[in-house]
């Protein structure tokens, strides 16, 4: 597993070696280097959805918490998982280009001070091998900023998309592990096979 910190804010994601964490006795084993005995997951639909960590067992795709020492998280296998915190509030998102392009990110900065936001994008598919076809760039209408073309397809960045929203929401304060989660061998990705297979993401702050 990976850890950050940052002042009060601590976040963790997991690897390979830390076992499919769809797995419950995997994410205890995690979490047990913490301290916790459990972490705030939603039922992840691919939605645009963010709520409270105590709804968690809604249909969501975010949670947010303004409670220090609860940890929040979201399963991924190439879609995004950003975090979002303002020094009193807490989200951690999972982004997919359904929940990207349908305001999931807009939606979670509500719950914020966008003054005091700053963001984290964890581990995710990238550009280098993010291929998409010319239908799914048209329905979409997706920048030429995102994408790039070459002899072998089309190959867009979600993680440049997700910056932009951030920025034209007011966020200045953006960081990213630029981490492909489809070239490492120490990651999960639904691309490559891992199709039951997921990283858990979690933050927390004290």
């Amino acid at each position: 597993m990976k850890i950050f910190k940052f002042n009060n804010l601590h976040i963790v994601h997991t690897e390979k070696e830390d076992g499919n964490q769809r797995l419950k006795e995997n994410r205890k084993r995690v979490l047990n280097n913490f301290n916790f005995d459990d972490v705030f997951i939603p039922i992840q639909k691919h939605t645009n959805t963010v709520v409270k960590y105590m709804d968690f067992q809604s249909e969501a795709d975010g949670l947010f918490t303004d409670k220090r020492n609860v940890p929040v998280g979201v399963l991924t296998a190439d879609c995004m998982p950003i975090v979002l915190f303002d020094r009193k509030v807490l989200s951690v998102l999972h982004a997919g280009w359904r929940g990207l392009f349908s305001g999931i990110i807009q939606n979670s900065l509500k719950n914020h001070n966008t003054e005091r936001t700053v963001a984290y994008i964890l581990p995710s598919i990238r550009v280098c091998c993010y291929q998409v076809d010319e239908r799914f760039i048209q329905n979409l209408n997706i920048s030429k900023d995102f994408y790039s073309k070459n002899e072998s397809g089309i190959y867009l960045s979600l993680q440049n998309v997700a910056k932009s929203i951030l920025k034209e929401n007011g966020i200045c304060k953006i960081y990213e592990v630029p981490v492909c989660t489809a070239c490492s061998d120490r990651l999960y990705s639904y691309r490559k096979g891992d199709f039951e297979n997921r990283i858990l993401t979690f933050a927390w702050f004290e």
